[in-house]
Parts: C-alpha cells; sequence; structure tokens
C-alpha cells in the first residue's frame, strides 16, 4: 500500500515538474530585443581585450624582473616572447582580409600561448626568487 502511494506521488510530481516547463507563451508580452544582449556582448569584449591588456602588462614586468634573478631563463623567455608578438602582428597585419571564424580561432589560440608563456614566466620568476631565499 505504501508503495502504491509513493508511485502516485512520483506521478503526480513528474506532471508537476513538465507542466511548468511546458508553460504557456503569453500573447501580451513582447519578446526580449536581443540588442541588450549585443550590447553586453561588445562591452564583454573591451573587459576581454583590457584584462588581456592588463595580464600582458603584468607578463612584461614579470619577465623584466625574471631578468634580475635568472638572466639565462629570461633571454629564453624573451625570445619565445618576442617570436609570439612577431607571429600576432603577422596575424594582425592581414586580420581584416580573413572571415570572423578564423580570426576568433587565431586570436583564441595566440591567447592561449600567451597565458601559457606567462604562466611559465611567472613560475620560473617564483622559483628563481624561493631559490635565492633557500641559498642564504
Amino acid at each position: 500500500m505504501k508503495k502504491a502511494w509513493l508511485l502516485m506521488i512520483c506521478v503526480a510530481l513528474a506532471g508537476c515538474v513538465n507542466k511548468q516547463q511546458n508553460a504557456p507563451k503569453s500573447l501580451v508580452t513582447p519578446a526580449a530585443t536581443p540588442v541588450a544582449q549585443e550590447t553586453q556582448g561588445v562591452t564583454n569584449d573591451d573587459a576581454v581585450k583590457s584584462r588581456s591588456l592588463t595580464a600582458n602588462e603584468t607578463c612584461v614586468r614579470s619577465l623584466s624582473a625574471l631578468r634580475a634573478y635568472n638572466p639565462k631563463t629570461w633571454e629564453k623567455y624573451s625570445l619565445a616572447m618576442a617570436d609570439l608578438n612577431k607571429k600576432n602582428s603577422l596575424f594582425l597585419s592581414v586580420k581584416n582580409d580573413l572571415n570572423p571564424q578564423l580570426n576568433d580561432l587565431v586570436v583564441n589560440a595566440y591567447d592561449s600561448k600567451m597565458k601559457t608563456l606567462c604562466y611559465r614566466i611567472e613560475s620560473t620568476l617564483g622559483q628563481s626568487m624561493i631559490a635565492q631565499v633557500d641559498s642564504l
């Protein structure tokens, strides 16, 4: 008997869930305009670019600090960053001639490579600083 009640409650609750998902659409209320969403997308792109710029500035500062702690490693990462920036400059020179999907793909690849390089620089800087403290 208890199983039957439990089964009936489960069926009733399952029906309520489906009822909310299939609620009728209002004919009086107009659909939301996507213009506000596009404006937010542009704002988000600007925020991402400004964060990216700030992240790159932090990366350059970390690279400069690495020069004082580990000149040999600084040279390696400095060349890697120069190479990455050279490749990015080449892409930027032809960016307007490419389709948007390809642009997005290349920009994401560049960002990924830059973030990886910056992580390595900051990690090496931290290790070099700790090694200096440990040697005392």
